[in-house]
């Protein structure tokens, strides 16, 4: 329960970690990519799949390809995240993240991967628990940020073109507010002046949303991650 979760960062493969978590996201990026997308589900994170979407320019329809992004139930409820679940379609085929074949890509055995991915997200929700704010990158995929209660996934560009096959479209994309590059997330504001970045195990310095008197991480937040050897910079 999410309520009992203690903090566990003895984890061995903190090391690697990053490495780890990169092979997760390119088995999400092959299945977002093929030629037939699967919605593909990230455990204790949440679902993305592909959605085709039309609008209309100088009298002509035009079609664009938009990642979508649902995040688990299970996590929004750890404080009430403000977060649109969108369905995903019947016809689209669902999978989850298999650790058999993230393995392939990385020199670590399944069930290190599957540890390692678990206690990750464990320290994910404990974060969140103590109401801190974070991002979570999924290396040439995108980035979910998380401020207060506001939830955005953001998406790479060059991801974007993979699905788009133009750079035009890209733009309107972005112009329009359809989608949010992860470009702008270093500019989200945060009430504390900092969040927490997963995988990576750090802290990073964002502008401050409110002017608070400067507060330090929690002592359980800086006791795992002292004994990480990480500090927040």
């Amino acid at each position: 329960k999410l309520a009992d979760l203690e903090l566990d960062v003895s984890f061995p493969c903190f090391p690697d970690v990053v490495t780890i978590w990169s092979g997760v996201s390119k088995y999400v990026r092959q299945q977002l990519l093929k030629e037939e997308p699967q919605a593909v589900t990230i455990t204790g994170l949440g679902t993305f799949h592909i959605k085709s979407c039309h609008f209309f320019e100088n009298g002509k329809m035009i079609t664009f390809q938009r990642p979508v992004f649902s995040l688990s139930r299970t996590v929004a409820q750890i404080r009430e995240l403000q977060h649109a679940s969108v369905p995903v379609p019947e016809e689209i085929n669902k999978v989850s993240v298999s650790y058999k074949k993230t393995h392939l890509n990385v020199p670590y055995s399944e069930k290190v991967v599957q540890h390692c991915v678990q206690e990750t997200l464990d320290f994910f929700c404990f974060i969140l628990k103590k109401k801190e704010d974070a991002d979570f990158i999924l290396k040439d995929v995108g980035t979910l940020a998380i401020r207060g209660t506001e939830v955005t996934m953001a998406f790479c560009e060059d991801f974007l073109l993979s699905l788009n096959k133009s750079t035009d479209m890209i733009e309107k994309l972005l112009t329009k507010k359809w989608v949010i590059s992860d470009k702008e997330v270093t500019l989200f504001p945060s009430r504390f002046g900092r969040v927490h970045r997963f995988p990576q195990f750090d802290i990073r310095v964002v502008p401050r949303r409110v002017s608070l008197p400067d507060e330090e991480t929690s002592s359980d937040v800086k006791s795992g991650l002292s004994s990480m050897g990480k500090k927040g910079n």
